[in-house]
């Protein structure tokens, strides 16, 4: 059974080998490379290559039989023979399909048992990342960076982002990892963020994603379009990631705020003062207002720059001075218009974080919580406040699995809503890092 058990890749092995053969002779290095990729994953025990390949296996089963009727139909328009040629090009399709079938036996499902509890989180995340990407590379490859040095690098960059979704996805679904990843990743993507900025500024144009400086300040995709009377791709995006993970965006997929909550992971957890949220309702007023003012005074666009500036610059001090001294993250709930918005929208989302379980009293989420969403109150009631940010770190700090993802709050989507919710989150992460910016 062991020997048996080390053969089963064999065949799935050798048809993504077939596979990248025929794409890298067809002029597809990028598909050939993701071919050659999967071919060695295949030796691992990951459970998501096996769903994986249950769905890959027959799209390339359906490749081989669309070439064979190119292939065909070129011979018999040039009178020449087919018929061999078709036999062998169809006995690969049926081959890669017998190596699909192999994958349902249940050796092949003992085998391919590693992280099986994250498989379909780490298989939701690649389709979302794919969904997000392929579309950009068909309309308009440009926007992905590698395209732009390299004919196909864009595809390559899309497959290299599904493979990073899945592995965020492995690490977020993980309860007792979850907590450091989600900050790793998070700090991941801010970092390459900026540095596609100074790369883009200091060696390559290329880098930048309309060979045009935009400040890279979140406050500014709201007062941006106010300003130029335009431009609303970015708010659209923004409103769009905002539906589809909720307040979840400013605790991972914000490139700016988190230096704010590393800032505030350095000091003891304290409850922030009660007038902060309406100072972030006033600073998301004046955001608006100054640049509706600048465009109708018809100020240059130095004014408005320089304004955007100090609204990003004001991040240092708070951080330095008041988010690592006590411990909540200043800047995010005192004064990003962004983070406001984000935490309306968050209320149209569907995903809540809910008590499902029973409760030991431990108060390990009370403590835990950065963001006062887990006040007395709401702990009695295992219901975070409005001014949740969906880090699920409560959720995954509860020794009994009592708190839980749900859908608008009801307990029986416990079972799959933090799944669906993982996966979007790190698809889009995965996505987000991988496109061109600024």
């Amino acid at each position: 059974m062991g020997g048996a058990s080390r053969l089963v890749p064999l065949p799935s092995f050798l048809a993504l080998a077939l596979a990248g053969a025929h794409f890298w002779r067809a002029g597809w290095p990028s598909l050939a490379a993701a071919c050659g990729l999967m071919a060695v994953l295949v030796w691992t025990r990951l459970a998501w290559v096996r769903q994986f390949l249950l769905l890959a296996l027959p799209v390339l089963a359906a490749r081989w039989i669309w070439t064979t009727a190119q292939f065909v139909q070129i011979r018999q328009l040039m009178e020449q023979p087919w018929m061999r040629l078709a036999v062998i090009l169809l006995s690969v399709a049926l081959f890669t399909v017998a190596a699909a079938l192999l994958l349902l036996k249940d050796s092949a499902q003992q085998r391919y048992c590693h992280k099986e509890e994250a498989a379909t989180a780490q298989m939701g995340a690649l389709a979302v990342c794919l969904a997000l990407l392929l579309p950009v590379w068909f309309m308009n490859p440009q926007l992905l960076v590698l395209e732009r040095f390299v004919p196909q690098g864009g595809l390559a960059q899309i497959m290299l982002a599904a493979l990073w979704a899945v592995l965020a996805a492995g690490w977020l679904a993980d309860r007792r990892k979850a907590p450091r990843a989600r900050m790793r990743l998070w700090r991941l993507f801010s970092l390459v963020f900026f540095g596609q900025l100074v790369l883009g500024l200091a060696v390559e144009s290329r880098f930048l994603l309309s060979g045009s400086l935009h400040l890279p300040v979140p406050g500014l995709i709201a007062a941006g379009p106010v300003y130029r009377g335009g431009g609303w791709f970015m708010l659209g995006l923004f409103g769009l990631s905002t539906l589809l993970v909720g307040a979840a965006w400013c605790s991972q997929l914000c490139y700016f705020g988190v230096w704010d909550a590393t800032a505030a992971r350095k000091a003891k957890n304290t409850p922030a003062p009660a007038w902060l949220p309406r100072l972030r309702l006033g600073a998301l007023v004046l955001t608006l207002a100054t640049a509706l003012a600048l465009r109708l005074t018809g100020a240059p666009t130095v004014a408005a720059l320089t304004c955007g500036l100090l609204l990003g610059l004001l991040i240092i001090p708070c951080a330095l001075l008041i988010s690592r001294v006590r411990g909540y993250a200043s800047y995010c709930r005192g004064i990003c218009p962004l983070g406001l918005l984000a935490q309306w929208f968050g209320r149209i989302s569907p995903w809540r974080i809910r008590r499902v379980g029973e409760c030991s009293g431990c108060r390990a989420c009370v403590r835990v919580c950065r963001q006062d969403a887990m006040t007395e109150q709401a702990f009695e009631s295992g219901c975070p406040t409005t001014a949740c940010h969906l880090c699920r770190d409560c959720a995954n700090v509860c020794p009994r699995h009592a708190l839980a993802v749900t859908w608008f709050g009801r307990a029986s989507s416990a079972a799959w809503a933090g799944t669906a919710l993982t996966a979007l989150l790190a698809g889009l992460h995965a996505a987000f890092l991988f496109m061109a910016r600024i």
